[in-house]
């Protein structure tokens, strides 16, 4: 990594630019809990609310865009970005109660 000054340390002079390999690396992390909690959260919610859920999120990342000053292209391509991530999120989710079920299911054949 290259030195570049940080804005929080104190030591502005040691501080170390991170370098792509590690930016993605850190996305590849933020995505996974996110897709891991997401699941977990559409497992544990009914239909009806489901859908109010990930309505929030849309308007959330939509608010928080332009708070940001995020161009209405990127605020459009980053709900798009987390509905796919939602939509993946609730296959991983249906799949999950589908192994519970049969589970279930052949546990009680026995």
């Amino acid at each position: 990594m290259r030195k570049i000054e940080g804005k929080n340390s104190n030591d502005k002079g040691n501080a170390m630019a991170p370098s792509i390999e590690e930016i993605e690396a850190r996305l590849l992390v933020l995505e996974l809990v996110a897709l891991s909690s997401v699941t977990r959260l559409l497992r544990l919610h009914d239909e009806r609310e489901k859908a109010g859920l990930i309505a929030q999120i849309l308007r959330d990342i939509e608010i928080k865009g332009r708070r940001s000053g995020l161009h209405f292209r990127d605020i459009i391509d980053a709900q798009s970005y987390a509905e796919d991530l939602l939509r993946d999120a609730q296959v991983q989710a249906d799949s999950l109660d589908n192994i519970k079920h049969a589970y279930l299911k052949s546990d009680m054949d026995e």
